[in-house]
């Protein structure tokens, strides 16, 4: 559990307290760290220990200034020390559109007047390993003026994440605006769908989604095995989370989870080929049954021209597959031309005649 700080006080002024720490995003392909998200820490003598510096960030009152300035030292220390380091390796930073918004009011956007463009060109970092994150919070500005800023931390070579999808409401508008590189599917969402159908269906829409947009899917915040098994169910390329480790204010050896992923992927993709092999069973059970019952069909229709199609399917309502819950045929233009007929108990059916002429097309 990391602490938070409550507010900056007197013993938090000094620079030297404000330590950048890395918690790793691991690549599921490769098994090894692709990188780090750089998060605030503070180092409280009196706790002795590092507290988070979200609250900071987030908090309602705390000045702007003091925001822009600690984010620049935080930010600086990370770069500087990536380039100390020269490990190669991806950084993941946070921006806040409302704060992005407040430093760069000129009406025409100067590249060179961005802070972390800045930090690049002067420690001579690799553009390809900047991925800035866009984060969830109510943007108060114009949504062309926020992809301008976009457009040219892209332009420059950064790659562009959208974070915390799942937790507001405006996470769809920015995905269609900025069609990120990255989408971070926040923790809440997929706990929420452990429990939750409806969840489930709108954590399947995201991923589907991803794949479309040929954007790579991240599953941050994961903190069990239940939790990594659905990220890997739903597709995720990058995981991140307590499960593998806080963040540190030191980066890792690439390989220190391989081992243990590769014994997790192990177990899942021998789960999910099961479950494969089962649902194929399954889907030509039912292709099988329902072609022997339309061949009997349209063979008995074209010898009897008396016979009507539906009357050939009351009687075959038995055969259906348990699959199978709601029945009715409908022409070539999509209008339905058989009564409903609804499986209910018993194996029984229900028919209906009042969705004649409804068009399915």
């Amino acid at each position: 559990m990391i602490k938070i700080l409550p507010e900056i006080s007197s013993e938090f002024l000094s620079d030297d307290n404000f330590v950048p720490h890395f918690q790793p995003i691991i690549n599921t392909i490769t098994r090894d760290i692709l990188g780090y998200e750089v998060l605030g820490r503070i180092y409280s003598a009196s706790h002795k220990e590092f507290l988070s510096l979200g609250s900071f960030f987030h908090g309602k009152t705390t000045n702007l200034s003091e925001k822009v300035q600690v984010d620049r030292l935080i930010r600086e220390k990370a770069i500087r020390y990536l380039k100390t380091t020269g490990t190669n390796t991806k950084l993941f930073f946070n921006m806040m559109p409302n704060m992005l918004s407040t430093i760069h009011q000129e009406e025409l956007l100067d590249p060179t007047r961005f802070h972390m463009i800045q930090l690049v060109e002067k420690y001579g970092i690799n553009k390809e390993n900047i991925i800035i994150e866009i984060t969830e919070d109510e943007f108060q500005g114009k949504m062309e003026r926020l992809l301008k800023m976009v457009e040219i931390f892209r332009n420059y070579g950064f790659k562009i994440a959208i974070d915390d999808v799942g937790v507001g409401f405006s996470n769809l508008e920015r995905i269609g605006y900025i069609h990120p590189d990255i989408i971070k599917v926040d923790i809440k969402i997929m706990r929420e769908s452990l429990g939750s159908n409806s969840f489930m269906q709108v954590l399947t829409a995201l991923s589907e989604m991803s794949v479309k947009l040929g954007s790579e899917l991240l599953f941050e915040g994961i903190e069990t095995e239940q939790e990594l098994t659905l990220a890997f169910k739903m597709g995720a390329s990058l995981l991140q989370g307590f499960y593998f480790s806080k963040a540190t204010n030191s980066f890792q050896s690439k390989q220190s989870y391989s081992n243990e992923l590769k014994d997790s992927l192990e177990k899942f993709s021998g789960i999910r080929f099961m479950e494969i092999v089962e649902d194929f069973h399954k889907l030509q059970y039912i292709i099988d049954t329902l072609s022997s019952i339309f061949e009997e069909l349209e063979e008995k229709v074209s010898s009897d021209e008396t016979l009507r199609p539906q009357d050939i399917l009351a009687h075959r309502l038995k055969d259906f597959p348990d699959h199978i819950i709601h029945v009715l045929l409908t022409d070539m233009n999509g209008y339905q031309t058989s009564p409903s007929y609804s499986r209910v108990a018993n194996n029984e059916w229900l028919v209906s005649d009042s969705g004649v002429e409804n068009n399915y097309a």
